[in-house]
């Protein structure tokens, strides 16, 4: 049963009257009070008694109300209070002590165990290695074993107790070497900035014999924990690493950037600033930068064109020729050079090998001493030569000067004509005197490029002294050059040969090679490009002379070896198959119109007008639907630049390639060149050409440009059996490049279309002309370094 009313007053009441009722000695004292409580509730002798226990439990149902609660519904279940506990069963340890003596239970990090109080307990200045080197590295391979493999493999495994006694092995193996409890003092006393402990530390690590090998010890003293097991850093340590490398150099970045458009905005405050001060200033100095960069531009193309010179005459001399640094030097020069061709045209005259022989006070007018040599062969007389007027001897002086300084000669008729009358062998050996001369020549293909008339030929010439006795030293050289179709030679001379003048003893032999670019393009009356001879002025040595005196080098040398005629012959597939034309016909290269004029391989003569060849409809430039490919410069093809196709027994080879010097890149406009070759494959059949049509689609277009036209360059060849019509012809673009995509810039194709000829030869068969298929190809851009 419950306490009464009276009970828990009177509770309080002794409850406030105490002064300790909340103090720890009181709270010992009340449980000791508690168990004295055995009257009933309504004993007044048993309350007075145990008044300071009924305010003690008074005062703890102050913290208990909500168990008031719970137990009013348990009056049955209070046991009487008469039902006491022993005091033999009360507990030892008091629950209300602060501070009981019961054992610590480990931190996070444990607690000191007594073998390392032991271990600590004995004094550095006793420690002893009683290890060899040799033992403490096989220590030290074995620590490294357990720590960075063993260990980490028996956690994976989930074997503690492996792993504890790996643990324990490598603790044990540490203990055995008590360099490294040295090495931790060290790290300690440093850390802690005592410095002269460090030094004492360290002369008791020496004497402990150091770090074990394959340990290295740093600048501070001591060697850290990841380099005596090696341990790497880890990825993500590695990683945050990167993080912060990266995140450095994007504020580095974005400062820059802040500070070059903080520097761009001054700058354009500045700029309005001024123009507002200053109107038109901005454009006077916008115009000046442009003059400026339009005369660098000029000055530039023409320092180029200088050095394409000098490239050209010190590949045709073998040397640089000395040029004058000035105006006054270059007079000097000239005056120089007309005084000694005066004074041996009057020497040649007085030796009676120029036109007549006349005294040295005669009156001489400067001519070109070949010249002279020329007219005497011709039998013309040196009075009718010096006879010419001014205005012949200024057309001679324009024409040497057109022809760029160089001497120029009347050509043979043959080379002229195409129609070559001797044998055209590439090759020639000549004797003269005890000097025998050998030539040979070859095509260069690697230098050559067919399509813009560029042909390359090298030569190589052999000169053997067969005498058995003469030592011979040659001076100079003079070769003579006509190329097929020119109506002039081209005369080449200089000092030496290759830029020295060799001695050639008896029976030695001189040999050297040289190249021959010439700009010519084949023709179908011959198979050669240019006809060539020349000599080389040499001196006879005495007995004990050296080298030729200054005197035998002014006079030229005292004789000439000849260097017999040759041909630079084109190879097999650079000829064209002859075609028996019936008249001759001049072309101009007109290479500025969309579809040029052609370089003619061979084209037979217009048809009768009673049989001419029925013309196509021409249509202005019409446009179609573009490839989808080259609207998005990503080409699915393959992006060849030439093609070779037959159709209906005629083949249609094209090549492309481009043209820098006649393109410019700023304003996006690029220049191909494309050779057409069209031979006629039929075994029995001729056929003439009538018209063409060609499709055009730039790159980024969506569609594709239609030209077409009546003929082939404005004309309708006939081709027999094998015979070739072939043209060269530009295409001027005006596109931007997707060079992040491709290279192509145009893609072409097309058709010609021909009519079969009847047994007369120049009768069509039929009105409805066929196709001749041009295959797909593409303008592309070189690669740009």
């Amino acid at each position: 049963m419950k306490p009464t009313n009276t009970a828990f007053s009177l509770f309080l009441a002794i409850a406030a009257q105490s002064t300790d009722a909340f103090t720890p000695s009181a709270l010992n004292i009340r449980s000791k009070i508690a168990t004295q409580i055995v009257a009933p509730a309504g004993s007044v002798s048993s309350l007075a008694s145990s008044n300071r226990s009924t305010a003690l439990f008074s005062s703890m149902d102050l913290y208990d109300d909500e168990d008031d609660e719970d137990e009013d519904d348990d009056d049955d279940d209070y046991p009487t209070l008469t039902s006491t506990r022993p005091s033999s069963s009360l507990p030892k340890l008091d629950p209300y002590d602060p501070n009981p003596p019961i054992k610590p239970r480990p931190g996070r990090y444990g607690f000191q165990s007594i073998e390392k109080e032991m271990e600590e307990a004995i004094p550095l200045t006793s420690l002893v290695q009683t290890m060899s080197q040799k033992e403490r590295e096989e220590n030290l391979k074995i620590m490294r074993q357990i720590k960075n493999n063993d260990l980490a493999d028996l956690r994976l495994r989930k074997d503690h107790a492996g792993w504890v006694d790996a643990n324990n092995d490598l603790k044990t193996r540490t203990k055995a070497d008590p360099w490294y409890r040295v090495n931790e003092q060290i790290r300690d006393a440093y850390q802690l900035g005592e410095m002269d402990e460090v030094e004492e530390l360290k002369s008791l690590a020496e004497k402990l014999g150091g770090p074990p090998p394959g340990v290295k010890v740093g600048d501070r003293g001591y060697a850290l924990h990841t380099d005596i097991f090696e341990i790497g850093i880890s990825a993500s340590r590695a990683q945050s690493a990167l993080e912060q490398s990266i995140l450095e150099e994007r504020v580095k970045r974005g400062r820059a950037m802040a500070a070059e458009r903080s520097k761009n905005m001054e700058k354009e405050q500045q700029a309005w600033e001024d123009m507002l001060k200053n109107p038109g200033e901005r454009e006077d100095k916008e115009a000046k930068e442009r003059r400026e960069r339009t005369m660098k531009r000029i000055m530039g193309e023409i320092e180029e064109e200088n050095k394409k010179r000098e490239e050209r005459a010190k590949e045709m001399l073998g040397q640089l020729p000395e040029l004058p640094k000035d105006n006054v030097s270059s007079l000097n020069k000239a005056l120089e050079e007309a005084t000694e061709d005066v004074k041996r045209l009057r020497k040649m005259r007085r030796e009676g090998t120029g036109l007549g022989e006349v005294s040295d006070d005669a009156d001489l007018t400067f001519m070109n001493p070949e010249d002279r040599l020329a007219a005497a062969d011709a039998g013309v007389s040196a009075k009718s030569s010096e006879s010419k007027g001014s205005a012949a001897k200024a057309r001679e002086a324009a024409a040497a000067e057109a022809s760029g300084g160089r001497p120029r000669l009347p050509g043979d008729e043959d080379v002229t004509r195409g129609e070559i009358d001797i044998a055209t062998e590439s090759g020639s050996t000549t004797t003269s005197g005890p000097l025998t001369v050998e030539v040979t020549s070859t095509y260069n293909t690697a230098q050559s490029d067919p399509p813009m008339r560029k042909h390359c030929f090298q030569y190589t010439i052999r000169i053997t002294n067969n005498s058995e006795t003469d030592t011979i030293q040659l001076l100079s050289r003079r070769f003579e050059i006509q190329t097929v179709g020119s109506s002039m030679k081209d005369v080449v001379q200089g000092e030496g040969v290759t830029g020295r003048t060799p001695i050639l003893k008896p029976g030695e032999v001189f040999e050297y090679t040289s190249t021959a670019p010439l700009s010519v393009r084949p023709i179908a009356t011959t198979i050669i490009a240019a006809r060539m001879k020349g000599e080389y002025k040499y001196v006879t040595l005495a007995d004990g002379q050296e080298t030729a005196t200054d005197e035998q080098i002014k006079e030229g040398g005292d004789a000439s070896a000849e260097l017999g005629m040759f041909h630079f012959v084109f190879p097999e597939e650079q000829r064209v198959k002859p075609v028996a034309a019936a008249y001759d016909e001049d072309e101009d290269d007109e290479d500025e119109s969309k579809d040029a004029a052609p370089t003619r391989a061979a084209v037979a003569p217009p048809a009768p007008e009673k049989s001419a060849a029925p013309k196509a409809a021409v249509s202005p430039a019409s446009t179609l639907p573009g490839d989808t490919d080259m609207s998005s410069g990503k080409i699915t093809v393959d992006t060849s630049d030439s093609s070779n196709i037959v159709t209906d027994n005629v083949r249609v080879q094209v090549s492309s390639i481009y043209r820098p010097e006649r393109s410019d890149t700023k304003l996006d406009k690029h220049c191909f060149a494309y050779n057409v070759r069209i031979t006629n494959e039929s075994p029995s059949q001729n056929i003439q050409l009538v018209s063409r049509r060609f499709e055009i689609q730039t790159i980024g277009s969506d569609t594709k440009d239609v030209v077409q036209g009546a003929g082939v360059t404005g004309r309708q060849p006939i081709l027999k059996p094998g015979e070739s019509f072939e043209y060269t012809s530009t295409a001027p673009l005006s596109v931007k490049p997707m060079l992040d995509k491709t290279s192509v810039v145009a893609r072409m194709e097309g058709e010609y279309n021909f009519v079969l000829l009847g047994e007369d030869g120049s009768s069509p068969l039929s009105s409805t002309p066929l196709q001749a298929k041009m295959g797909v190809f593409h303008f592309i851009l070189p690669d740009q370094e």
